[in-house]
């Protein structure tokens, strides 16, 4: 089961637009967390996924100095799906969608995943969204890593300047050490270091 956390506000689905999705959506679980052991990476929570709904995080802008750090708007995260795939199947998901791509290579990591998300900028001013080098993934074993890569199945990018009201639907390919864990997104300016939301992952 896939679960999604935000560490901003959550948000229940009341007053929000109905979005068709064909992708079974999880629930909200926010288990107690176990003192880390010596040497390993807490993960962070509590966490999103399938079927919770969507959870809402403030996106801001600091100086000139990258100092004095200011919530401007809000923006809402919805995880439709998560996949695990070995490279052939990337290479048929792209088949789909793209008239020529290259062929993808071995993971560094280990696995690759696809990371299907509905963001909408649910405030009153311009949002930018960047998550490439901006997801990090990790579990009890291993440290926080970057799990993003170039790969793609096509389809509309996540990254771009989302207007007030504006949502879109793609979908990340991200290259983690294991299946499990938590994959989190750090794409703000907030100061205070925390990721703006987790998803944790099926562990098959």
């Amino acid at each position: 089961m896939v679960l999604l956390t935000g560490c901003g506000v959550s948000d229940s689905d009341e007053g929000a637009a109905p979005q068709k999705s064909s992708a079974p959506e999880a629930a909200v679980d926010e288990p107690a967390q176990e003192p880390s052991e010596e040497g390993q990476t807490p993960i962070p929570g509590p966490s999103l996924g399938l079927a919770s709904g969507h959870r809402t995080f403030s996106v801001g802008e600091t100086d000139e100095y990258g100092e004095n750090y200011k919530v401007t708007t809000k923006m809402s995260v919805r995880v439709l799906d998560v996949k695990y795939m070995t490279p052939a199947e990337l290479d048929d998901a792209k088949a789909l969608t793209l008239a020529e791509f290259d062929k993808t290579n071995e993971p560094e990591h280990g696995q690759y995943l696809t990371l299907t998300l509905m963001l909408e900028n649910v405030g009153g001013a311009p949002a930018r969204i960047t998550t490439y080098g901006m997801m990090k993934w990790q579990d009890t074993n291993h440290a926080a890593q970057d799990a993003t890569t170039l790969e793609s199945v096509g389809g509309p990018a996540l990254d771009r300047t989302y207007a007030p009201g504006q949502s879109v639907i793609g979908v990340l390919v991200l290259d983690v050490a294991a299946k499990g864990g938590t994959v989190s997104y750090y794409g703000t300016k907030d100061p205070s270091g925390e990721p703006a939301f987790v998803v944790t992952l099926p562990s098959e």
